[in-house]
C-alpha cells in the first residue's frame, strides 16, 4: 500500500487564540468494518475493546 503524502497546513495568523502549540495534525489510521445488523456491531465492539483497541461505534 503507497504511502499517503502529507498535506502542509497554512500557518494561523500570530494573534489566533488558543494557537496549538506544535504539530496541529496528529496522523492517525483506522479500519471501518461494516457488520450487518445491530447486535453484530454491539459484539464486534466489545471484542474489540476488550483487545485494547480504541473504537467508536457509528451509524449511517
Amino acid at each position: 500500500m503507497p504511502k499517503s503524502q502529507t498535506i502542509p497546513l497554512p500557518p494561523l495568523p500570530a494573534d489566533t487564540y488558543g494557537k496549538p502549540k506544535g504539530k496541529r495534525y496528529k496522523q492517525q489510521f483506522g479500519v471501518i468494518a461494516l457488520v450487518q445488523d445491530e447486535q453484530a456491531q454491539k459484539a464486534l465492539f466489545e471484542r474489540l475493546t476488550s483487545e485494547g483497541l480504541k473504537c467508536k461505534v457509528v451509524n449511517t
